[in-house]
């Protein structure tokens, strides 16, 4: 989860990351309790139900070059005319939770659409950056030129989608959903024309679902907002871990995976993720399974699958995984993968469906 990256505009960058300190005891906020100071004998490897196949999960996954995971056999197969890096950074955007866009380096990166299952690619052009829009269909492109730079939404069949819009070079994007597009890490702009819909100055936007947010901040806090009728929801700092990684909502609308890490446990070398499950309409939150977990961070990442899994791709006690969980589930799904070693620089994948 915690991502290498050599360009610091790159929507994967975890600008929330070690955000508070390490919780030193119990406690209860908003009837949540919060977890006991955990002891490193007390974390384990990513732990559940042991399966041989994964049915119906495919997964895009970035490599120099990227490559398909199947979840049934457990093998890595290359997509087709993979695109080879030579510099940069090549990473994977999850779009809709069954497509994905390759993005292979910066700051001219070649930008590439796959669709379905037979990891067929389809070029959508350069830019410096791309996000999905929300639609499941289409992606924001942030490009640079002799003009400056300029935002243009590119379906994943490769047209552009209106007309190109002019864009600050120096903002960043984000991700985008039926609000919006979420930027600089603090506002929701319509992209479409560029003004302003919601500003959270004071914290930082880590996730957005239909026309609610979920915002980190100030402290050790977070603030479930309904931007319809700014109704406000405070929530804790959910685990003892002191950092936070990158949020996933998934597509039905509703739940929120918020992950916590530690890229040095107790001053060591071990390394560890939490993660928790918010659901944005009660205003619920779960523990997921076998959380909190020893893992390779720069190894670790999980996206939500169309059909409302989550889904990690780990490596763990120096084992390469897939686990799955959903919602309501008590235990996770957990499958032993061998992969290549990973030169791209990202750990980032997409559920391809």
């Amino acid at each position: 989860m915690v991502r290498t990256l050599a360009c610091s505009v790159c929507s994967i960058v975890l600008a929330t990351m070690l955000v508070g300190t390490l919780l030193a005891g119990a406690g209860s906020r908003n009837g949540t309790t919060l977890p006991e100071a955990v002891s490193l004998e007390a974390l384990a490897p990513i732990r559940g139900s042991s399966v041989r196949r994964i049915q119906n999960l495919q997964l895009l996954v970035a490599d120099n070059p990227p490559f398909v995971l199947d979840g049934y056999t457990g093998r890595p197969r290359e997509v087709d005319t993979p695109p080879v890096m030579e510099q940069g950074v090549l990473w994977v955007v999850a779009v809709g939770g069954r497509a994905g866009v390759i993005v292979a380096g910066y700051p001219r990166a070649e930008i590439y659409g796959v669709r379905g299952r037979g990891g067929h690619l389809t070029y959508l052009g350069r830019g410096r950056d791309a996000v999905a829009s929300g639609d499941g269909a289409s992606v924001w492109i942030k490009s640079a030129g002799e003009s400056g730079c300029q935002l243009r939404r590119v379906g994943l069949d490769g047209r552009q989608r209106g007309r190109a819009l002019p864009f600050s070079c120096r903002s960043t994007i984000q991700y985008g959903g039926e609000l919006g597009l979420v930027v600089d890490q603090h506002q929701v702009i319509n992209p479409a024309t560029g003004r302003t819909l919601v500003k959270a100055p004071r914290a930082v936007i880590v996730a957005a679902v239909g026309k609610r947010l979920v915002l980190a901040g100030p402290g050790r806090k977070f603030t479930l907002l309904d931007t319809r009728t700014g109704a406000k929801r405070a929530l804790p700092w959910l685990s003892a871990l002191p950092g936070l990684d990158e949020p996933k909502a998934d597509y039905q609308g509703r739940h929120v995976a918020l992950a916590f890490a530690d890229p040095a446990w107790q001053g060591g070398p071990s390394q560890a993720i939490d993660v928790w499950s918010l659901d944005t309409r009660s205003g619920a939150l779960t523990h997921v399974p076998g959380m909190p977990a020893l893992v390779r961070l720069k190894a670790t990442s999980m996206e939500w699958t169309r059909d409302g899994r989550l889904v990690f791709l780990a490596e763990s006690n120096e084992r390469e995984l897939i686990a799955v969980w959903r919602p309501g589930a008590r235990r996770l799904t957990v499958k032993r993968v061998r992969l290549p070693s990973r030169t791209s620089g990202s750990d980032s994948f997409a559920p391809l469906g």
